[in-house]
């Protein structure tokens, strides 16, 4: 009579030892715990970048509105400014604060500065102000506004002189002359919203510039 030889038990029919399955476990925890953060840190890189980027478009498109109106808007959900100048997104995405849950970015207008100012409340949701926020844009009224008084007194000034070259005067009223000339009422201000003056007698058309005050340092002259 053959007898089989002895043979060990082996893994395959044994299963996992108690102490391999709690190692096991361990490592997975451990990997768990790592990965969670890792997690959270990817959303709030995405929070950042995304905010960062519609800073910028709010910026550009709060110039823009400036450039038409001479003026800023009283909020960023104004009728006029969201969904003409700067794409609103699905619930007026655009301008709600990816930090402040239902609330919009903060916005304020300086009317001394004539500047307007956007933040975000930033990663601990809480509304810290402008000076104190990492997330913030400053856009000043001076740039389109300076931008658009020279190109409206490119087109006065080329007017002026046809008007001249035809045989005609002008009153030193900018009013009258600027009718006179066959220029639309657009023309009666400059990119700041203050009427433009023309000197009858030197026929230098000036603009009272950023601060709105005539014959000061900033005047626009052509």
């Amino acid at each position: 009579m053959t007898c089989s030889p002895h043979r060990s038990p082996t893994r395959s029919n044994t299963g996992f030892t108690l102490i391999e399955v709690v190692v096991v476990l361990a490592v997975i925890g451990i990997l768990l715990g790592t990965a969670m953060p890792l997690a959270g840190a990817l959303v709030d890189a995405d929070k950042r970048q995304e905010t960062r980027r519609e800073l910028a478009e709010i910026g550009d498109a709060l110039e823009a509105y400036y450039f038409d109106n001479a003026a800023f808007p009283t909020a960023l959900s104004a009728t006029g400014f969201v969904g003409v100048y700067l794409q609103s997104g699905v619930g007026n995405s655009t301008i709600r604060d990816n930090w402040g849950g239902d609330f919009e970015y903060g916005y304020q207008v300086a009317t001394r500065a004539n500047t307007a100012s956007v933040w975000s409340r930033g990663e601990n949701g809480v509304d810290d102000g402008l000076a104190n926020e990492e997330f913030a844009i400053t856009v000043a009224g001076a740039t389109p506004g300076l931008r658009k008084t020279r190109l409206r007194m490119r087109i006065i000034v080329h007017a002026l002189a046809n008007h001249l070259e035809a045989g005609n005067s002008v009153s030193g009223t900018w009013t009258t002359d600027r009718a006179a000339m066959g220029l639309g009422y657009e023309y009666q201000t400059d990119g700041f919203g203050n009427a433009f003056q023309l000197d009858a007698a030197t026929l230098v058309l000036r603009s009272a510039g950023p601060d709105g005050v005539m014959s000061n340092s900033d005047d626009l002259t052509s």
